[in-house]
């Protein structure tokens, strides 16, 4: 990620300022737009540029149910916070699916819920646990420490978006993660065949 360091970080950075500034009406758009850059990066090595952050803005009606998916989670943890972990678990994929694969809400929902049952509820459950818990309680006490230090929160939600989308790509699409991630000029690994019997 760090060779499109202006766009994938800068551009989340914004689209998290963007979302937040909007109450969070607009981060389906936004979010599903930078979704879709992260993806093209990852399968294709495609370039992303700059308007690419906002190309979910064209699909707004079919982006900003995942509004009402925010809430939801959101009423979960307001609920002795044990619904709003299973929700957040279960619906780990849906941005992906509605962005990626043009799935309606319920569909998505429905869907990131069996992929994620399918791959292990706890194994997603960890995931997420260490890649949304982990790094802020880090930062918090590294931050209490050394105040500036608190800046490092604002780069958390790139990083993040690249972790769900690699797993998204390994978990729902069955791509190998080695294959989408090596450089240009550097072949994937040569898997060995079977022996023949």
């Amino acid at each position: 990620m760090k060779e499109e360091f202006v766009i994938v970080f800068l551009g989340g950075l914004l689209i998290r300022i963007l979302a937040s500034c909007t109450l969070g009406i607009l981060a389906g758009p936004l979010m599903g737009g930078y979704m879709l850059i992260l993806l093209a990066w990852f399968r294709q090595r495609k370039k992303p540029v700059f308007n690419d952050l906002f190309s979910g803005m064209l699909r707004f009606d079919e982006l900003f149910p995942l509004f009402f998916l925010v809430i939801m989670i959101i009423i979960g943890f307001m609920l002795l916070i044990v619904p709003g972990v299973i929700f957040a678990t279960w619906w780990i994929y849906v941005i992906f699916l509605m962005a990626d694969k043009k799935m309606t809400l319920g569909e998505a929902m429905n869907t990131s819920k069996i992929k994620v049952n399918e791959g292990g509820f706890f194994i997603h459950l960890v995931f997420l646990f260490m890649i949304s818990v982990v790094p802020v309680a880090l930062i918090s006490m590294a931050a209490a420490l050394i105040p500036p230090l608190a800046v490092f929160q604002y780069f958390l939600f790139p990083i993040q978006s690249g972790c769900q989308a690699s797993l998204y790509l390994e978990q729902v699409e069955g791509l190998d993660p080695a294959d989408c991630f090596c450089p240009k000029d550097i072949p994937p690994p040569i898997r060995e065949l079977p022996p023949v019997p």
